[in-house]
């Protein structure tokens, strides 16, 4: 494929704009505006050939059809030879909160393709937001829509009706779907290479960041293992990045049965009240911090139960997009939390077919976590684990015998520090 040529995948919910932007990019009345079935069309925009798919949309608050899913899933055999972006298209006068992304995770999740590095946020009806800057509309809609952005590299575009502004807009859209694409195209260790040095630039200038608002830095390019000319990027504030010398990012998913004490788990290795323990865990949820000079993010989630307390396949589900609520630049492991007490051929069934959602290669990434360790009252683990029997000891084989104890009452410093170490030698 020549260099100029761009293939866009376009996604988003029913009566998005999905169409509506697709005809503004192209520069012609290519689709139409109820979209049933997946199509695509070509043309030549600012001397470049490009290639639009268009799809039919989601529903955020009712079932989406069977036959939605499986046109998106069809719409990537229509991005031949190659997919440059997928632009996740938003409506700046809607909200997006948890149900719109539970539905477009859902979606995404059947594509079975890597989104993330090629995808970017196209907000549409932009004339709606008055003079009302898309900064400003993106801190008003909240955490959810910011975190969507952080998974996309904060990177986003804004287009409006009229024409004179959406020509200059389109224009926008491809100059960062270039830069994209270019450093897509760059071999992993130097993408890598980049992103550190990224995550320092900004780690420099304050480490701290609270959520919301972009913030412009210098960022210096390493491209074939020398550094070209700083360019400017944008990246969100509250990226949780590692100050110099310091260790990478964390991103921890608690799993478990229920009343294992993952949250307070949480709690304590974030040292704050991040994840309520008076309520039952129906849906993951995502918490984020600095401890001990790592950025950590720590996901709960709900937990299966012994007793069909809880619905199994609901818990399944959202033990699978578990990963999906990790920063994307961060290392992801999995802390397996077991109360002190009884572990039975019963609780290692649980564990064996709960993980298995995960894949395999889960157990390389699981450290066990014993909560509750005040209740060993004097005794060692080992002790513990061997008064146990076998289910707990087969537990602790597959993760590798690694385990730290955790005291969800009082907390502990050290031992979580200990946990972190731990998790980085994965």
């Amino acid at each position: 494929m020549a260099a100029s040529d761009a293939v866009l995948l376009l996604l988003g919910e029913t009566q998005s704009g999905k169409s509506s932007a697709g005809n503004t990019i192209l520069g012609k009345p290519a689709f139409h505006k109820k979209t049933t079935r997946s199509s695509k069309e070509n043309a030549t925009v600012f001397g470049r050939q490009v290639t639009v798919v268009d799809t039919p949309g989601w529903t955020s608050h009712s079932i989406t059809p069977d036959r939605v899913s499986e046109e998106l899933c069809r719409a990537l055999t229509l991005c031949h030879p190659e997919l440059h972006a997928i632009l996740l298209v938003l409506p700046s006068t809607s909200t997006f909160g948890q149900p719109e992304w539970r539905a477009m995770e859902a979606q995404l999740r059947l594509l079975q393709t890597p989104v993330w590095q090629r995808a970017m946020v196209l907000f549409t009806h932009g004339d709606e937001l008055g003079g009302l800057p898309i900064q400003e509309h993106i801190r008003r809609q909240g955490r959810t829509l910011r975190w969507l952005l952080e998974r996309c590299g904060n990177r986003y575009q804004v287009m409006s009706e009229r024409s004179g502004a959406s020509e200059a807009q389109v224009a926008e859209l491809f100059e960062k779907i270039q830069k994209m694409m270019e450093t897509n195209e760059r071999p992993r260790e130097i993408r890598d290479q980049m992103y550190t040095r990224l995550r320092r630039e900004v780690s420099m200038k304050d480490a701290r960041r609270t959520w919301g608002g972009r913030e412009e830095i210098e960022m210096t390019v390493v491209h074939d293992g020398k550094p070209e000319a700083s360019r400017r990027t944008y990246i969100p504030k509250g990226f949780p990045v590692e100050p110099v010398g310091l260790k990478p990012a964390l991103s921890l998913v608690l799993l478990g049965r229920r009343k294992s004490g993952k949250s307070s788990a949480g709690n304590v290795i974030l040292d704050r009240e991040e994840f309520r323990v008076d309520v039952k865990t129906s849906r993951c949820s995502a918490g984020r911090g600095r401890v001990s000079g790592r950025a950590v993010t720590v996901v709960d989630t709900p937990g299966w139960s012994l007793f069909g307390l809880a619905n199994a396949k609901e818990v399944r589900a959202e033990i699978g997009r578990s990963p999906s609520l990790c920063h994307q630049s961060s290392k992801v492991s999995f802390l397996l939390v077991v109360p002190v007490g009884s572990f039975r051929e019963k609780d290692r069934r649980a564990v064996e077919t709960n993980l298995g959602v995960l894949g395999g290669d889960v157990w390389r990434s699981t450290v066990a976590v014993f909560t509750f360790g005040e209740e060993l009252r004097g005794r060692t683990l080992e002790d513990h684990v061997e008064q146990s029997g076998r289910p707990l000891q087969w537990l602790l084989d597959r993760c590798g015998h690694r385990y730290q104890v955790l005291d969800t009452n009082t907390g502990d410093g050290t031992r979580v520090n200990q946990l972190l170490e731990m998790v980085e030698q994965l």
